[in-house]
């Protein structure tokens, strides 16, 4: 027969056990994973090399409680599924310029460096979020990808194909311009003000703005600077790099924070068999 002593053991082992399953849950369910698109260079890089091209984007979201998972281009089909079922919201660097044929329109002279498996691995992804209605947010390349995505285009090349009643220089070393922000918009909300100023590295812009998305900032020559959904799911794009602002702009760490608040809620509403 067992002792008192052998059977207030085995209750504590016991307890001890659920208690530490428990907490396990309660910690995944904590940590939200956010998925970032690495390109083939960069998924080389960090594979072969250690070395993080995107390091400020997962500092940026790491800081705000979440988890990245890498989605590398040259993974194999089996490995990217798996990443996406692991996937409670979407974040979408910047990065090279986007096929044209993606927004029926034929490459203009000035159109640069694209990569049409890097643009097909990122429609697979945000496939993936809006069937799932994860959160996303863009970032530069990643803005323009989330237009195009939901039926919008590109201007291939802003200096030969945008004019504007102001100039403004949208590319060059470590240039800064103005934005006007709407007042009723979600960057307005996150930022407090209706001008700010941002970094600019880009020669690619919204040229149609898709359905379903609004404006929410732009430059004195008209260029779209950020857009959001209007539907129920949070989906962000911005212009302008954020992330390597936050040492000196402490308050874009906004966007993270509500990116990564979105995609902690929406975690209680998703299903388990995410597909």
């Amino acid at each position: 027969m067992k002792t008192i002593a052998q059977k207030n053991n085995f209750v504590v082992l016991l307890l001890s056990i659920v208690l530490f399953a428990l907490l396990a849950q309660i910690t995944c369910a904590e940590t939200p994973v956010v998925g970032l698109v690495y390109p083939a260079s960069h998924y080389e890089m960090l594979t072969q090399k250690n070395e993080d091209r995107l390091a400020r984007y997962r500092k940026a979201v790491a800081e705000q409680g979440a988890e990245i998972v890498v989605i590398g281009q040259g993974m194999a089909d089996g490995q990217v599924d798996e990443v996406l079922k692991r996937m409670d919201g979407l974040l979408l660097p910047g990065g090279i310029d986007v096929e044209p044929a993606r927004y029926n329109e034929a490459p203009h002279p000035k159109l640069e460096k694209t990569d049409a498996g890097l643009d097909a691995l990122e429609w697979r992804v945000l496939e993936f979020a809006r069937d799932n209605r994860l959160p996303v947010l863009g970032i530069c390349r990643g803005h323009q990808v989330i237009n195009v995505f939901y039926g919008g285009s590109l201007y291939q090349d802003i200096p030969s194909q945008h004019r504007g009643e102001t100039e403004v220089k949208h590319r060059g070393g470590k240039g800064m311009h103005e934005i006007t922000i709407a007042k009723d918009s979600l960057l307005h909300t996150l930022l407090d003000t209706e001008r700010y100023e941002v970094n600019t590295y880009h020669h690619q812009a919204v040229k149609a703005l898709a359905p379903g998305f609004r404006k929410s900032a732009w430059t004195d020559d008209g260029v779209i600077e950020a857009i959001e959904s209007t539907g129920n799911v949070f989906i962000l794009g911005v212009q302008f790099h954020p992330e390597k602002l936050l040492e000196t702009k402490p308050e874009l760490k906004a966007l993270f924070s509500r990116f990564i608040q979105e995609v902690k809620e929406n975690v209680k509403t998703l299903p388990q068999d995410r597909h």
